[in-house]
This record gives C-alpha cells, structure tokens and sequence, in this order.
C-alpha cells in the first residue's frame, strides 16, 4: 500500500465520527509556544532586580565564596534547614 493522497486522508477523515473528527482536530493543531504556556498561567519574564532585592539572606559586600564556605559549614553541621514559602 503507498502513501494516501490528502483526497483520501480527507475523505476517511469525513467516514469518522463527529467525536473522532474533533479529536483529529485536536491532534493535529501544532503544540502550544511556551510563551503561550506561561501566558496562559499568568508568568511572566524572569524579574533578575526584582529577585534580587528579595535577595536578603546574605550581606552584599560578602563574596560568593564565603557564601559558598558557610552553606557547606551549615550543611555539614546539619544546621541548615530547607524552608519552602
């Protein structure tokens, strides 16, 4: 059997049920962007300053680095508990 032609697909698509035509809609609409994904739940772009003022937990003339040694000291010590907002 070779490829159908779109006349077949179309008239096989037409012997389907109403409910089976309307799935084959559904299927063969392309997938959503994730722009529209994030649209349609209300997110937004990334707020890299509005994140960062937010950001208080550690003094801002401190290097990364000692933050980087006193989040292994916690750890190690076991003294550091994960807060979930």
């Amino acid at each position: 059997m070779g490829t159908p032609t779109l006349d077949q697909v179309f008239h096989d698509a037409q012997q389907l049920s109403i409910a089976d035509q309307q799935l084959l809609v559904e299927l063969l609409k392309p997938p959503k962007t994730i722009e529209q994904l994030a649209e349609e739940q209300g997110i937004g772009p990334f707020d890299f300053k509005a994140a960062q003022a937010e950001a208080t937990f550690w003094p801002e003339d401190e290097s990364i680095d000692d933050f980087i040694a006193a989040l292994r000291q916690w750890r190690s010590e076991g003294g550091m508990e994960r807060e979930l907002d």
